[in-house]
């Protein structure tokens, strides 16, 4: 295990080497997918312990009670590789993911931004719910089977069971064929899309509204609270919805069950204890993960100078992209007056 981290961090840390070093022979585009790539499989490596700990108490709330009780439990039953069972399938699969995610999500609201560069709260709401969906619609491709295969790994090393991704998938192709890798797709579309619209929503505008520096510390900070606070309120909200999908992904409801079924049965058989299994822990986590996530995500687009702002238009080969204006937002009525006092002392 310690091996397989070491070269899940190096690859990463080196590609983003690699492409800092010649960035200008990449578009924009590019650079905005590569630095969601590297931030996904970082964040999904530092948080795996307590996304195991998540889907193992949604799989089976009676044996896994309470938060610490499970992160105790695995940890006298199976060391340190219980909470990290799957880690390698997680950061791996991450990568694409998130680089299809981000590529399309910052593809679409700079598009639809550069229509209207002044747009108002109601406009820029509207982009960031189309930006949002078309990212999450492309990314979950890649995101569901990756996903079914990490929950089945952690559920089986928590389990004390030994088994490897190729025979996960060789399992559930043989048994459900490759659409058995997409069971919980639909699951995980009616989960995904809601929360990232509204976690992008949240953080779009926190972000904008709290911009008053230029320093890149204050940047991070600042993307780091307002990651923390979208996370957390979005995913509290989708708890039910990420329950019916790890069940519909480990195997405990039918895939032909559905989505509206699934959560009749658990609503019915356990109640809201049942439909919020594991909320806490989800919570943390995702604020953890918009937290470190997104402002690795900002800091690797500094690095790569792809941050917003940057003209999409197809500049020349090796040219450097130019800045656009960004999105009008009415100052508050102190910056307001601060600014015409100082015009007035400037005349």
């Amino acid at each position: 295990m310690p091996r397989a981290l070491a070269l899940a961090c190096f690859l990463p840390a080196c590609t983003l080497a690699i492409v800092a070093e010649r960035r200008p022979r990449f578009s924009v585009d590019f650079r905005r997918g590569l630095s969601g790539s590297l931030a996904g499989a970082l964040t999904n490596g530092l948080l795996h312990p307590l996304d195991t700990v998540k889907t193992v108490r949604q799989a089976n709330r009676a044996q896994f009670p309470g938060t610490f009780r499970t992160i105790r439990r695995i940890w006298q039953q199976n060391g340190p590789r219980g909470l990290y069972g799957g880690l390698g399938t997680a950061m791996v699969g991450a990568m694409p993911s998130s680089f299809v995610f981000f590529g399309t999500y910052e593809f679409m609201k700079a598009r639809l931004q550069a229509l209207k560069p002044d747009c108002s709260l109601d406009e820029r709401a509207r982009i960031h719910v189309v930006s949002a969906a078309c990212g999450n619609a492309a990314s979950s491709l890649i995101f569901v089977p990756k996903e079914m295969v990490k929950q089945r790994l952690q559920a089986a090393r928590v389990a004390g069971v030994s088994t490897g991704v190729r025979q996960v998938v060789s399992t559930i192709v043989k048994e459900h064929g490759v659409r058995g890798l997409y069971a919980a797709y639909s699951a995980t579309i009616m989960r995904n899309i809601p929360t990232t619209v509204l976690k992008f929503l949240i953080y779009e505008e926190l972000r904008l509204r709290l911009a008053a520096s230029d320093e890149s510390a204050t940047l991070r900070v600042r993307s780091m609270a307002c990651g923390a606070i979208s996370g957390a309120c979005s995913s509290v909200l989708m708890t039910p919805l990420d329950v019916v999908k790890t069940r519909l992904a480990t195997g405990q409801y039918a895939a032909t069950l559905g989505m509206r079924r699934s959560l009749v049965k658990l609503a019915t058989e356990e109640g809201l204890s049942g439909l919020f299994a594991g909320a806490k822990a989800r919570m943390v986590g995702a604020a953890l993960f918009s937290a470190i996530g997104l402002s690795c995500y900002e800091a690797c687009k500094q690095l790569l100078r792809c941050e917003d702002g940057a003209n999409l238009a197809d500049a020349p080969r090796g040219a450097e992209p130019t800045r656009a204006r960004p999105a009008h937002v009415p100052l508050p009525p102190a910056r307001r007056a601060a600014a015409a006092a100082h015009d007035g002392r400037a005349d």
